[in-house]
C-alpha cells in the first residue's frame, strides 16, 4: 500500500472518529434546541475557516464568479438543512438508528447525480438504495407493516409519533445531503473546500435562528443568560471541532 494511500485512509478514519464525537455530543445534549447546537457548531467553525483561508491568502468568497458563488450557496443550504435534520434524529432517535438513517445519503446522493450530473444509474447502485431503504423501514418499524407492539415506557423515550417524525426528518435530512455532495461534485475545484465549510457555516446561522422561530417559537438560539454550564461550552466547542 503506498503512503498517499495510507495517508488517505488515517485521514478517513480521523473523520469518522471525530464525526461519532460530535454525533455522541449532541446525544448527550438531547435537551438542548437542535438549533441552538447547530448554531454554535456554525460559530467554531467561521472562526476556524477564516483563520485557515486568512492564512492561506484564500478570498472568503471564493472565486469571483457568481455561477460558483450561487452553487456555494445552494450546497450551503442543502448542508445546513441535512445537519439540522440530522442533530434532531440523533436526540430523538436512537444513537445507532440515527446513524443508521444518516448513511442511507449515498443512495440519494447517487440518485441526484444522475439528475444533476448524468451520471449513470448502475444496477449495483438500484440494489444498494432497496437495501438503504429497507433499513430505514426496519428502524421506523411501521404499525401497517409489523403490527402493533407492546412496550414498556422509559423515561424520556419519544412516543410513537415523534419517533416516525424524527425518521422522517432525519430521512429527509439524508437527501438534503445527498444533494449537497452533487452540488460539491458541480463545484468540483472551482473553490477551496474551505471556502465551501465557510458558507456553509455562515449560512447555517441565519437559516437557524429562522428554524428556531418556526419551530419553536423563539429566534434566540443563543441560549439564555445562565442556561449554559462552562463545561456546556467545552461540549458545543468540542462539537464544532469535531464536525469541522
Amino acid at each position: 500500500m503506498s503512503a498517499s494511500s495510507t495517508k488517505g485512509i488515517i485521514l478517513i478514519m480521523s473523520g469518522a472518529f471525530s464525526f461519532s464525537i460530535m454525533l455522541l455530543i449532541v446525544k448527550l445534549m438531547k435537551d438542548t434546541n437542535t438549533f441552538t447546537l447547530v448554531f454554535y457548531r456554525s460559530l467554531v467553525q467561521i472562526v476556524i475557516s477564516l483563520v485557515t483561508l486568512m492564512q492561506k491568502g484564500l478570498n472568503p468568497l471564493g472565486p469571483n464568479d457568481w455561477k460558483i458563488r450561487v452553487l456555494l450557496m445552494l450546497r450551503a443550504v442543502f448542508g445546513a438543512l441535512a445537519v439540522c435534520s440530522w442533530f434532531y434524529g440523533v436526540q430523538v432517535l436512537p444513537l445507532p438508528d440515527a446513524v443508521t438513517l444518516q448513511f442511507t445519503t449515498p443512495p440519494f446522493a447517487a440518485l441526484f447525480a444522475v439528475c444533476m450530473v448524468g451520471e449513470k444509474w448502475l444496477p449495483l447502485d438500484m440494489i444498494g438504495a432497496v437495501v438503504c431503504l429497507t433499513g430505514v423501514v426496519f428502524i421506523a418499524h411501521p404499525t401497517w407493516l409489523f403490527g402493533t407492539e407492546i412496550q414498556p415506557v422509559y423515561e424520556n423515550q419519544a412516543s410513537g409519533f415523534i419517533k416516525a417524525l424524527a425518521v422522517i426528518v432525519t430521512t429527509i435530512g439524508a437527501a438534503c445531503a445527498g444533494i449537497a455532495y452533487v452540488l460539491v461534485r458541480k463545484i468540483g475545484d472551482s473553490a477551496n473546500a474551505i471556502v465551501m465549510v465557510l458558507y456553509y457555516a455562515l449560512l447555517s446561522v441565519p437559516l437557524c435562528v429562522f428554524g428556531s422561530f418556526i419551530m419553536k417559537g423563539t429566534c434566540n438560539v443563543w441560549g439564555e443568560n445562565g442556561q449554559f454550564s462552562f463545561t456546556d461550552y467545552i461540549l458545543m466547542l468540542l462539537m464544532g471541532l469535531g464536525g469541522y
